[in-house]
């Protein structure tokens, strides 16, 4: 097995803290009941590590009618990084197989964690529609690839079929249902199709424009067909 880097096993016990903190709310109290709650939305070694660490941090500061604050929790996750984890690194280089059969069940909880977070798919990136906020800016800030007026159904292929109905719906032609309501619901009855592409990090999206009045509505799609931003009055709303 391959050694566990403390810093790892310390990056989760500080997301157990945060988990336990969350649950106590706003009044700077947490209270056993509120860390029950909250276990049944947490899964697998992130649930049995928030429960059996509140109950360590509950424990060690016990005093008759006190309760545990965030102070508290913080205090906790110091003197456990350093005698839950840190001490049972003798040699410096990580835990191993043999260092982590000697730590606490506690400790031992940590590492399980860690060992899933390593694991975990990294979160997919933040799109980069979130950076602008109008229609106008985005087409600045992009490259476009290719752009294309239909202004009749026959001429749209059937990958942007259901976006160009999706689109539709982002004005008030909420009952559209098929390509033919569409065109006949917009201005000039006509949709602008572009490719575009972010240079930065190359993220593809499709846009889809339309006029409803003297104003732009559409969506911004991924290739998937995923609605990614609303296009209101040349406004982006992501979603």
């Amino acid at each position: 097995m391959a050694r566990i880097a403390k810093v790892d096993v310390n990056r989760a016990l500080e997301q157990a803290a945060k988990t336990i903190i969350q649950a106590g709310g706003a009044d700077g109290k947490i209270s056993r009941a509120e860390v029950k709650a909250r276990l049944p939305q947490l899964k697998g070694p992130e649930k049995k590590l928030v429960d059996m660490f509140f109950r360590f941090i509950d424990h060690r500061d016990f005093k008759l009618g006190a309760q545990v604050t965030p102070a508290d929790v913080k205090k906790a996750v110091a003197y456990a990084k350093e005698h839950l984890v840190a001490k049972y690194d003798l040699d410096n280089n990580g835990l191993s197989k043999d260092e982590i059969k000697k730590m606490s069940l506690t400790g031992k909880l940590a590492v399980d964690l860690a060992k899933a977070l390593k694991q975990a798919p990294a979160p997919a990136p933040e799109s980069v529609v979130k950076k602008f906020q109008t229609f106008g800016d985005l087409l600045d800030g992009v490259k476009t690839e290719k752009e294309v007026t239909f202004t009749r159904p026959d001429q749209v292929p059937p990958e942007l079929k259901k976006m160009i109905i999706d689109a539709t719906h982002q004005a008030s032609y909420t009952d559209t249902v098929t390509l033919k309501d569409a065109f006949e619901a917009v201005d000039q009855g006509e949709f602008v199709v572009r490719n575009l592409k972010d240079p930065a990090t190359g993220e593809k999206l499709i846009s889809i424009d339309f006029g409803a009045g003297d104003n732009t509505y559409g969506g911004i799609f991924s290739p998937a067909g995923k609605l990614l931003a609303q296009i209101h009055d040349g406004d982006l709303e992501a979603k």
